[in-house]
């Protein structure tokens, strides 16, 4: 499974070898400039130039979190590896670090 977002502010997840499109996800107001999937693989984190950052339930196919905090796009996000912290990076001049356990 290959996790991507772009201007059309979706993040796909796509199958291989086909190449078919398994889940799609909106919410975002602006391009997405990151995707990243928790490490239990059950959520995925997305980065926007809407300024926020969103915590997706991937069995529920929606956004179960935003957070706001930014004041300009945001560029990139992250999990890491415990799974109970996201990282993000603005073009604010600020990175976060969120607690969303």
């Amino acid at each position: 499974i290959v996790l991507s977002g772009g201007d059309d502010r979706l993040w796909k997840t796509w199958g291989f070898p086909d190449g078919n499109i398994l889940l799609t996800g909106e919410g975002h107001t602006d391009w997405l400039s990151g995707c990243c999937f928790r490490p239990s693989g059950t959520q995925l984190v997305t980065s926007s130039g809407d300024s926020t950052v969103r915590i997706w339930e991937l069995a529920r196919r929606g956004c179960i979190l935003t957070l706001r905090g930014h004041t300009r796009a945001v560029r990139a996000c992250s999990w890491h590896s415990c799974g109970d912290f996201v990282a993000s990076a603005s073009t604010d001049g600020t990175s976060k670090i969120w607690d969303v356990s």
